[in-house]
């Protein structure tokens, strides 16, 4: 029976979990500000159904929309109604007893329990393009939820679901950046067949680089594509790793059988902190010298062994790579002082630093 004297109607449809009813609705984006009103954040631990909003991650996914604008998709937001609720069907019988209006009290609470990023960084989106007002996500409802309810539904929501790999989101991504990064394995000689995409690499496995290390390193090598200029760029890059991996033997013998795959880890040469040191040494190499392949001859002389002290405490620190931007550095300068090439002013600032020179 209907109590509800006055409140807000969705389209909805109807379902049974758990014996206990939800409702599906298409919501306009413009309408999300107006309905999920509550601002937890100013409420106690104790006392929240919900994370603590990251607000740095808001404008990332604001970008997303706006770069995707044509084919951006989000996954549906969940939240439950603390209050009177009604459901009018279209029809007392079949499928149209699942479908109708969903009335809710003008009085009742709407809590976001999964989609809190999502919904404010649609906001932030609508500010910039108010056109997208019109267009819809769709929302699960839980209805007549208490806080220790909610508590538990979004600790359900989040307590299986595991987000995918960062290589499979490179490999199945289409901005210019991942194309880069799939022509690159797709059309290199040496990185084809060596290149992982899975989660991990396992010991015994033959590929040698994850795929998020490859894009990891080709956008070191080609920091700035566009939708126009990439695949220029890729080529260069195809160009860049095969003319490097020919000069190094110890590539090419591992991906020729002729190194076990457990004994790679000997090597600092099959980790992705040396692929980015090469990617950044690319990187100017290309910029500065037309003809820039005989320099890459010298790397055949480098002991890439783990026992090597010129690795210590660069990439390879207290038995273990070191995969920070530091040591990416200081890599990229043992790199270039193998060569004989100088040092930019950041990179010997890095290298005085390292070995305790003061200026």
């Amino acid at each position: 029976m209907n109590h509800i004297v006055s409140g807000i109607s969705f389209p909805a449809i109807r379902g049974i979990q758990a014996g206990h009813e939800y409702y599906i609705v298409m919501c306009p984006l413009k309408r999300l500000k107006k309905i999920f009103t509550l601002d937890e954040s100013m409420l106690a631990e104790s006392d929240k159904a919900q994370r603590v909003l990251n607000h740095s991650r808001i404008p990332q996914i604001a970008h997303y929309i706006h770069s995707n604008r044509l084919d951006y998709t989000f996954s549906a937001i969940t939240a439950c109604i603390e209050g009177q609720t009604y459901f009018e069907p279209i029809a007392a019988e079949g499928h149209g007893n699942k479908i109708g209006n969903l009335v809710v009290d003008e009085d009742a609470e709407f809590y976001l329990t999964d989609g809190q990023h999502r919904s404010a960084a649609i906001q932030q989106a609508l500010e910039q393009d108010p056109a997208l007002g019109d267009e819809t996500i769709s929302v699960v409802f839980f209805v007549d939820k208490n806080l220790k309810q909610r508590q538990k539904i979004f600790r359900d929501l989040n307590l299986y679901p595991i987000p995918a790999n960062r290589s499979i989101a490179v490999l199945y991504g289409s901005t210019p950046e991942e194309n880069l990064t799939n022509h690159v394995v797709e059309h290199s000689e040496f990185f084809n067949g060596v290149v992982e995409f899975s989660s991990r690499i396992s010991k015994r496995s033959a590929k040698f680089f994850m795929h998020s290390s490859v894009h990891a390193a080709c956008m070191e090598l080609c920091p700035h594509v566009t939708e126009k200029s990439w695949q220029q760029h890729a080529e260069k890059a195809v160009e860049f790793w095969d003319e490097l991996a020919s000069n190094l033997p110890l590539w090419q013998q591992a991906k020729n059988h002729q190194i076990k795959p457990a004994d790679r880890a000997n090597y600092v040469l099959f980790s992705a902190i040396l692929l980015k040191s090469f990617a950044m040494f690319g990187n100017e190499l290309l910029a500065e010298h037309t003809n820039w392949k005989p320099f890459l001859k010298k790397f055949q002389g480098i002991n890439w062994a783990r026992t090597n002290k010129l690795w210590m405490e660069r990439c390879f620190n207290k038995g273990r790579m070191d995969h920070s931007v530091h040591s990416a550095l200081l890599t990229l300068n043992a790199l270039k002082q193998h060569l004989q090439l100088p040092l930019n002013a950041e990179q010997q600032k890095v290298e005085d630093k390292f070995l305790g020179i003061k200026k």
